[in-house]
């Protein structure tokens, strides 16, 4: 398959792990970089070998690029997007896929209308232990799902928020207007996604209370949600980026038949079946797996999909709408005080 001739658009620490992941994975050559910050874009397109431009436009306008990897703050995800369509280029861009609904159905009607194909960095749904988890979900370790539990606690320090430890600094993950949201949008959108991955259900209603208690930032920096799923199923999440000392991180998903635990630690199962050759009625535990490049495999899903004719990204531009679609009804649900039915994909034209 020949290489999928890459732009890549934005410079600071993410963008230079994506382009280095995208340069590596076999499906993709970096044939143009560009960043604000010229000096930084610079000494990345040096090092990835790759010419430097000065404006985005000007990559947007180079015959060599078929498609640009966008790892830029979120309020630019929307009109680099569009601009990238209306030049013909296909989209690969960071999470979240925008700041709000409205952005996001621009983006797919732009890409859409423009006939190039679009991509959210949603790319942790390829982690070896989330592969293995879908494999034992799907041959009936949990049954009809009854439960999920999210929980999520770290500490971010101020430089965080202000761009103190990028290569780049920029204080755009502290303001609302550029961000869209705090820890929700920024870092539990990831687990968002491969949790709808791995049960195949999406959530239906929605409840929230969060706030801003102990950071520099217009986000909020601490969430609680409860939400029930599609299937009746009942769900909750809670997460901070405020919680000093060790890191908590653990999905729990249980259903009629079993149970599964994701962590640090790796995968833990119980079910009442045999399952995965193991038998029923124990706890077990896989903790080795492979060393694996997941935004690699993103983009290298990406560049087959493109190259097929009729090939669709697996995961497209409806995964990005759907995720968002859970963020933005949480956050909206506070400001109302009451639950609210999160949207379906299917009222988007």
């Amino acid at each position: 398959m020949e290489p999928l001739r890459i732009g890549i658009a934005g410079a600071g620490a993410i963008a230079q792990r994506n382009a280095r992941e995208a340069a590596t994975s076999g499906a993709a050559k970096i044939v143009g970089v560009f960043d604000v910050n010229q000096k930084v874009a610079r000494d990345m397109a040096s090092a990835l070998k790759a010419p430097f431009f000065s404006t985005y436009e000007d990559l947007l306008r180079s015959q060599e690029v078929e498609a640009v990897l966008l790892s830029t703050p979120h309020h630019l995800h929307r009109p680099q997007t569009v601009q990238a369509a209306n030049a013909g280029k296909h989209v690969l861009v960071e999470k979240p896929m925008a700041n709000n609904l409205e952005e996001a159905e621009e983006m797919i009607r732009a890409c859409r209308e423009n006939g190039v194909k679009l991509t959210v960095n949603y790319s942790f749904r390829y982690l070896p232990k989330i592969r293995k988890a879908k494999e034992l979900i799907d041959a009936g370790l949990l049954g009809t799902i009854t439960g999920i539990q999210i929980i999520s606690h770290q500490f971010k320090d101020p430089g965080y928020w202000t761009g103190a430890r990028s290569n780049s600094p920029d204080n755009w993950r502290a303001s609302r207007e550029k961000c869209g949201g705090g820890y929700l949008i920024m870092n539990v959108c990831h687990i968002i996604d491969y949790i709808y991955f791995l049960t195949g259900l999406k959530a239906s209603r929605i409840y929230s209370e969060y706030g801003t208690l102990g950071s520099p930032a217009e986000v909020e920096d601490i969430i609680s949600i409860s939400y029930r799923l599609d299937n009746g199923a009942i769900g909750s999440i809670s997460a901070s980026s405020i919680m000093r000392g060790t890191e908590q991180s653990e999905e729990r998903i249980w259903g009629t038949n079993g149970s599964l635990i994701l962590n640090g630690e790796g995968i833990s199962f119980y079910s009442t079946r045999p399952i995965d050759g193991k038998r029923p009625g124990q706890l077990y535990t896989l903790k080795k797996f492979p060393e694996f490049s997941w935004t690699a495999e993103w983009v290298r899903q990406f560049a087959a999909a493109v190259r097929k004719a009729d090939g669709q990204p697996e995961v497209s531009s409806r995964e990005g709408w759907e995720n968002l679609a859970f963020i933005r009804s949480a956050y909206a649900s506070l400001e109302r005080g009451a639950p609210l039915e999160i949207p379906k994909f299917e009222t988007v034209r």
